[in-house]
């Protein structure tokens, strides 16, 4: 059942909340400064993190737009981390708690879908599901809900070209990782990769990396953990 927009009182979808603060939001009030977002700036709020870690590469930067201050050198890796965490849970739209009945597997399958929605719209091209790649993804996001870390270096310090070459690939890797409280936002499976998939559009990193149209393939990993979900998305 839709929830109510903070600002309307309009119906408000599951997948219409804000990716920033989680708050319930109809379409006109779902960007930030349309419903006061607390979320949106790192040194004010807890509400969100972006960490960008991005290897430089051949491909010349996005026309227009200046990554100067977000990007650091790294080797041949696109890599970039969103760590949502939800503040103002009243706030969120009143879905309940994932249940253990949650298919991970169709998580999984729709957020490589939505992904590939995207890709097509912006004219670069499907990526094919990689199981191995989907392995690869899996095992990191059980390792962060496992270990209590959200980083894409895991407390070994591997990162992720280390566990895509672990896995026997040899590709320049893109991973684009997501965290968020269990239940907020997951009234069902195609609703929760929606919602995943249109916080990383939102956010200029995690699109750059979703839509690089060098990437044949992609695998994506989801755990469930007790207070978390876990997201795991890997490109080569």
């Amino acid at each position: 059942m839709p929830s109510e927009c903070v600002v309307c009182g309009a119906d408000a979808s599951v997948s219409d909340a804000c990716p920033h603060c989680g708050t319930a939001c109809c379409p006109e009030h779902r960007p930030p400064e349309a419903h006061d977002c607390p979320g949106t700036d790192a040194g004010m709020t807890t509400g969100w993190r972006v960490d960008l870690d991005i290897g430089t590469s051949s491909e010349p930067a996005d026309s227009g737009t200046s990554l100067s201050t977000l990007f650091r050198p790294g080797v041949g890796l696109a890599v970039v981390t969103l760590l949502l965490v939800v503040v103002a849970l009243g706030a969120v739209a009143t879905v309940g708690p994932l249940g253990g009945d949650l298919n991970t597997t169709a998580v999984e399958h729709d957020i490589v879908d939505r992904t590939n929605e995207e890709r097509l719209a912006a004219g670069v091209g499907e990526t094919a599901h990689d199981p191995e790649l989907a392995a690869v993804a899996r095992t990191h996001s059980r390792d962060m809900r496992d270990r209590g870390f959200v980083n894409h270096t895991n407390p070994d310090g591997e990162g992720p070209d280390d566990r895509v070459r672990a896995a026997g690939l040899d590709c320049l890797t893109g991973e684009n990782i997501y965290q968020a409280p269990r239940g907020a936002l997951a009234s069902s499976a195609a609703a929760l990769a929606d919602h995943i998939v249109r916080a990383w559009m939102d956010s200029v990193g995690h699109r750059r990396t979703l839509l690089r149209d060098r990437y044949t393939r992609q695998g994506v990993g989801v755990a469930v953990g007790e207070d978390a979900i876990y997201v795991t998305q890997v490109f080569c």
